[in-house]
């Protein structure tokens, strides 16, 4: 199977590329400059050219607080970039799967969200991914609309990676925030990434939740990280989430009902998955 990963740069399309390119002949794109897929025709060029029989869009923008003061160019990369992804994945007769966010959700309920819950977002960055579902939906029946919560991994730019991020800051001596009422599922790239392999060989169509096991708030997960390597957590402190400039949802708790009833599989605990990270990026830095 020919492979089309966009946004195989990030922390988590890094992980997919490697991934599947153990099994797969993969085409990874790299990242604006050399497809802008808020053009169409571009987009549509380079994909029929590539031929992919896959194509997983993991791009996009996701600073949650920029997307706020700038919903224009929010919309134009999520939404209307997915919309030209979508379209010229179909022309070619390729299947999609598509990397959404739970951020579709308003966080009010109090158990966790599963496949068939309401979407409500509560920020631009979230109305963004909802319209890129529907994007999808519209523009490629050929679809996986895969949810994914708080991810973290060893991959990526570090100085995008938030837990290399949190290593620096910490040992700089700075004190870092983190929210206690937001609670999620933390999810770990390279176990997301087998599971999109598994997806892909398929054609049971639809939206997953992707998501290990078990759930935490923001400022459990970092401090969990920090104590793993080593560090001292008495700088990181825990805040609400009202302290915040932009909304948030409070709750991004992850069930996996469609998942779980599709490919009869789950994936493993969240604290489990952390240590495998976490050893990873040891090894990282020693290199």
């Amino acid at each position: 199977m020919k492979v089309l990963i966009t946004g195989a740069t990030g922390l988590f399309g890094e992980d997919i590329t490697r991934v599947f390119a153990e099994k797969h002949e993969v085409i990874a794109v790299m990242g604006k400059k050399e497809l802008d897929i808020t053009n169409a025709q571009e987009v549509f060029s380079y994909i029929e050219k590539a031929e992919p029989d896959l194509v997983i869009h993991s791009a996009g923008f996701r600073m949650v607080d920029e997307a706020e003061k700038n919903p224009t160019k929010t919309i134009a990369i999520n939404s209307l970039g997915t919309k030209n992804v979508a379209l010229a994945a179909s022309r070619c007769g390729a299947k999609l799967i598509y990397i959404s966010s739970d951020s579709v959700f308003d966080g009010e309920k109090n158990t966790p969200y599963n496949e068939y819950d309401k979407r409500n977002p509560v920020n631009v960055y979230g109305y963004s991914k909802l319209m890129a579902e529907e994007e999808v939906r519209c523009y490629n029946k050929k679809h996986f609309i895969v949810r994914v919560p708080l991810l973290f991994g060893a991959s990526g730019h570090r100085e995008n990676n938030y837990i290399y991020i949190m290593r620096n800051k910490i040992l700089n001596g700075q004190t870092l925030e983190y929210t206690t009422d937001q609670m999620c599922s933390p999810t770990y790239t390279t176990d997301a990434a087998k599971a999109l392999l598994d997806m892909a060989d398929t054609e049971f169509y639809g939206v997953y939740h992707i998501a290990n096991e078990g759930k935490a708030s923001r400022y459990e997960f970092y401090k969990k990280c920090a104590e793993l390597l080593g560090l001292n957590t008495q700088n990181i402190i825990p805040v609400l989430q009202s302290e915040k400039a932009v909304r948030r949802p409070k709750n991004t708790m992850f069930e996996s009902i469609a998942y779980k009833m599709t490919y009869n599989t789950t994936l493993r605990k969240w604290e489990y998955a952390l240590e495998d990270c976490i050893e990873e990026i040891k090894n990282n830095i020693k290199k």
